[in-house]
């Protein structure tokens, strides 16, 4: 068994989440839930250089119970200085010789250091990193890519029943045999808000989240199940990246697999949820 989900350790490493209310998780709970993912079907961690203690906690925990997992990593945010460096300290930390992929944490990384592309081919052909690309928040990001024909493996972008903004690059980007692996299928938490809470910038939205919660309800699919099945149903897509901050958190999104016939049954109806208000779908623009 090898599930479509990957999980995301942001939260193993920081506080995070517009509705993160248990902050970091402890390292014994970090064990369980790796144990767990472990021994149902994931086989895909992702992580970063700049999430805290996040790959170190990875490393411990993945040596003391010997799991196997496929990690991606990201570079650290600004100015480069020696990102072989980097990638030998992101390997140190998780006690490894080598990481499934590695990535530029955004795309104005990659225009301040345009040349760490090349070490990261370097360290691809050394086998220290099996697949290298981009973490990406716009479409215009990856358009730029493929028109400059710069060679990448991997991409990860966000991805949910709101922002559906990277759709049309999917089938370019799998004739490149690009792996594509999406994040954000909650939008930080946005999508389990009240609509009576959403105010301001968010207002506009409060019609589609309580057309959201209509479906929830008359289906009777949990709405993190429609969430996350919304993108497990996408052919295109190859992993779908879910952070968690408890095992039981982890236990349920599992669980919402078995409900990915029913929501295939209103993909259609969740299509026409999209928003394309970059104030709303990139979170990067919240008014903190």
């Amino acid at each position: 068994m090898n599930l479509k989900l990957a999980l995301g350790t942001v939260q193993f490493g920081l506080d995070y989440g517009i509705n993160n209310k248990k902050g970091k998780v402890p390292e014994n709970e970090v064990e369980d839930i790796l144990i767990f993912a472990s021994q149902n079907g994931i086989s895909v961690l992702d992580t970063s250089y700049d999430y805290g203690d996040s790959e170190k906690v990875l490393g411990e925990v993945i040596k003391k119970n010997n799991l196997k997992f496929k990690i991606i990593s990201k570079l650290h945010l600004g100015k480069i200085e020696d990102s072989k460096k980097i990638v030998d300290e992101s390997l140190k930390r998780m006690n490894s010789k080598k990481i499934y992929g590695y990535m530029f944490h955004n795309f104005e990384s990659f225009i301040d250091n345009p040349e760490v592309l090349e070490q990261l081919k370097e360290l691809k052909n050394k086998g220290k990193i099996e697949k290298y690309g981009f973490s990406l928040y716009r479409p215009e990001e990856a358009e730029y890519l493929m028109k400059k024909n710069i060679e990448f493996d991997i991409i990860q972008i966000p991805y949910s029943i709101l922002d559906q903004s990277f759709s049309s690059l999917f089938k370019r980007l799998k004739e490149r045999n690009i792996e594509i692996h999406v994040r954000s299928v909650f939008l930080q938490g946005l999508m389990f808000k009240k609509p009576d809470e959403l105010e301001g910038t968010f207002a506009k939205i409060k019609k589609k989240i309580q057309r959201l919660n209509e479906i929830s309800k008359n289906q009777n699919i949990p709405l993190a199940a429609i969430c996350i099945n919304f993108a497990v149903l996408n052919e295109d897509i190859d992993k779908v990246v879910i952070g968690v901050d408890s095992l039981q958190n982890l236990k349920e999104n599992v669980e919402s697999l078995k409900y990915k016939e029913k929501v295939k049954s209103i993909y259609n109806e969740l299509l026409k949820l999209k928003e394309e208000d970059e104030n709303i779908i990139l979170p990067y623009n919240w008014k903190k």
